[in-house]
C-alpha cells in the first residue's frame, strides 16, 4: 500500500483537507502551513480579539513605567484598559452603520476561508501549495460574486472543470466561473446559495416589473425584461438588435414579450407595430400601436411592405447626412415590430402569401437594425420547417423558455448550447417565464421574465396613450 493511503481511520469530527507537499515538512514549513496560514485566514477575527488584549497590555505597560512593579496597580490598569477597549468595541457595534459594516466585513472573511478550504478539498492546489485566492467579495441577493486571483500555472478552465466539485464542497446550489477577457488571471466566480426564483416554501415567485410604476421610458435606455439567477436585472439594449423568443405553450412567451412592449408603450417617441395571428395576445396593446393590429397574413404583408418603404426612406436620409446608423440625437424614432405566433405566418398554407411574408420580414430583420427598426418575434419551436433558417439566424438576442426537448432548446439558442449545459428542457414546468437569455454576455443566462398582469398592462397602456395624446396636442 502506498504511503498516501496509509492514513488513520476513525470517527471524523472535523473534515480538513490534506496539504500535499513535495518533501517532508521542516519545522519552518510546518509552522507556515499549520500555524501562519490559518492565522492569516482568521486575521480579521483575531484583530477584533486583539484590540482589548493590546489595550490591556498597553495600560499595564504605562502603569509599570510610571510607578514601577506594583502588581496590583499593573493588573488593575490592564483590566481597566482592556475592559474600556472592549466596551468601546461593543458600543460601536450598537451603531447600525458600524454593525452592518462589521457584519459584512466578517462574513466576507468567512467566505474567503470557505473558498480556501473548498479549493484544497477539490485538489486545486499548485505544486507550491497555493490555491486561487479571493480578492474581492460582492454580496448579491442569491449568493456572492468573487473576484479570484489565480496562482501561476492555473487558468479559468481549471476552475470551470472543478465547478461541480467546488459547489459540493461549499454546500451551495451551483458555482459558475466567468473568464475575464481583459485579465485571464482574474476571473469572476458566482456562488449561488439560494434558489433565485423560489420563496422559502419552494413556490415560484412573481417578479414585478419596474415599468409598471414608471411614468415614461425610452427604448434607448435599455429594457429591464427580468431578473437573472444572481438577483440582478437583465437589461436588453434593443437599438441595432432583434429578439427571438421561443418556448412551448404556456411557457411564458407572452410575459417575456410584454416587458418589451411596456417599455415601448411608455416611450412617446417610439413607433409600435404589431402582428398577431391569434388576435388576443397583443390586443391589450392596441391603444399604443401606431397602426392597426395585423391579424391576417394579407394585413401583415401590407404592414411589412409599408415598413420596408419607411426603412428605404431612412437609409436615404442616412446616406444624405453621411451617417451609417440611426442614433439617439437624430429626429428618427425607433420602430418596434412585434410578431406573435410567428409560425402562423411563416408556415401559412397559402404558399404565395407565405413566401411573400417570409421574404419581406427577412428584409426588415436583416436591414432594419441600422435604420432604427427592432423586430421582436415569438413562436414555439422555430425549426427550419416552420421558420426559414435565413430568417432565424438574423436574430442577435435569443430567449428560450421551457421546451420539451433539448433539440428544441438548441433550435432557439443555436446548435451546441444544450451539450454545454444550457438546456431549456431542464426548466421545471411550474417556472413559467423562466428561460435562457442569450444576449450581451455571449453565454445564455438564466432569466425569469418580470410579470405584468392584465391590470398592469392596462395601467401602462393608459399612461402610454396619454403620453402620445399629449405629444399630438
Amino acid at each position: 500500500m502506498s504511503d498516501d493511503l496509509r492514513k488513520p481511520v476513525g470517527l471524523t469530527v472535523f473534515e480538513r483537507p490534506d496539504v500535499k507537499t513535495r518533501v517532508q515538512h521542516s519545522a519552518a514549513s510546518w509552522i507556515a502551513v499549520e500555524v501562519l496560514r490559518p492565522v492569516w485566514l482568521w486575521r480579521r477575527e483575531l484583530f477584533l480579539l486583539a484590540v482589548p488584549v493590546l489595550a490591556a497590555l498597553g495600560g499595564a505597560g504605562a502603569v509599570w513605567a510610571a510607578v514601577g512593579l506594583d502588581v496590583n496597580a499593573v493588573i488593575g490598569s490592564a483590566l481597566m484598559a482592556g475592559g474600556a477597549a472592549g466596551v468601546l468595541l461593543l458600543g460601536s457595534v450598537c451603531v447600525p452603520v458600524v454593525r452592518t459594516a462589521l457584519r459584512v466585513w466578517l462574513s466576507h472573511a468567512r467566505v474567503r476561508r470557505q473558498w480556501d478550504k473548498a479549493c484544497r478539498f477539490c485538489g486545486l492546489e499548485t505544486i507550491a501549495v497555493r490555491v486561487p485566492r479571493v480578492k474581492y467579495v460582492t454580496d448579491l441577493p442569491t449568493g456572492s460574486r468573487l473576484r479570484i486571483r489565480l496562482p501561476r500555472g492555473q487558468s479559468a478552465a481549471d476552475l470551470e472543470a472543478g465547478a461541480d466539485r467546488l459547489a459540493s464542497a461549499l454546500d451551495v446550489r451551483a458555482v459558475r466561473v466567468h473568464p475575464n477577457p481583459d485579465a485571464a488571471r482574474w476571473p469572476d466566480v458566482d456562488i449561488l446559495r439560494k434558489h433565485p426564483f423560489r420563496d422559502e416554501m419552494r413556490n415560484p415567485m412573481m417578479i414585478r416589473s419596474p415599468l409598471v410604476d414608471a411614468d415614461r421610458w425610452s427604448l434607448w435606455d435599455g429594457v429591464p425584461v427580468g431578473m437573472d439567477d444572481m438577483g440582478a436585472w437583465a437589461q436588453l439594449r434593443l437599438p441595432g438588435r432583434n429578439v427571438l423568443v421561443g418556448g412551448e405553450p404556456e411557457a411564458g412567451k407572452s410575459v417575456a414579450v410584454s416587458n418589451v412592449l411596456a417599455a415601448a408603450a411608455l416611450d412617446p417617441d417610439a413607433v409600435v407595430l404589431g402582428i398577431d395571428g391569434k388576435q388576443v395576445e397583443l390586443g391589450l396593446w392596441v391603444p399604443v400601436l401606431s397602426a392597426p393590429l395585423a391579424v391576417t397574413i394579407e394585413d401583415a404583408c401590407a404592414l411589412l411592405d409599408g415598413l420596408v418603404a419607411e426603412m428605404d426612406g431612412r437609409y436615404a436620409k442616412l446616406a444624405s447626412s453621411g451617417a451609417r446608423v440611426v442614433t439617439r440625437d437624430m429626429e428618427l424614432p425607433l420602430v418596434l415590430l412585434v410578431v406573435d405566433e410567428l409560425r402562423l405566418f411563416t408556415a401559412h398554407p397559402d404558399r404565395k402569401l407565405r413566401d411573400r411574408f417570409n421574404r419581406v420580414l427577412t428584409d426588415v430583420v436583416a436591414r432594419g437594425r441600422a435604420a432604427g427598426i427592432i423586430a421582436v418575434c415569438a413562436t414555439q419551436k422555430p425549426s427550419s420547417d416552420v421558420v426559414p433558417t435565413s430568417l432565424r439566424d438574423l436574430f442577435a438576442y435569443r430567449w428560450v423558455l421551457r421546451c420539451s426537448t433539448r433539440d428544441a432548446s438548441d433550435t432557439v439558442l443555436g446548435a451546441g448550447w444544450a451539450s454545454e449545459g444550457h438546456n431549456a428542457a431542464s426548466i421545471a414546468p411550474e417556472d413559467r417565464g423562466l428561460g435562457l437569455l442569450l444576449a450581451e454576455g455571449g453565454v445564455p443566462a438564466s432569466v425569469k421574465a418580470a410579470f405584468l398582469s392584465d391590470g398592469d398592462i392596462a395601467q401602462v397602456v393608459a399612461r402610454g396613450a396619454a403620453l402620445r395624446d399629449g405629444g399630438r396636442t
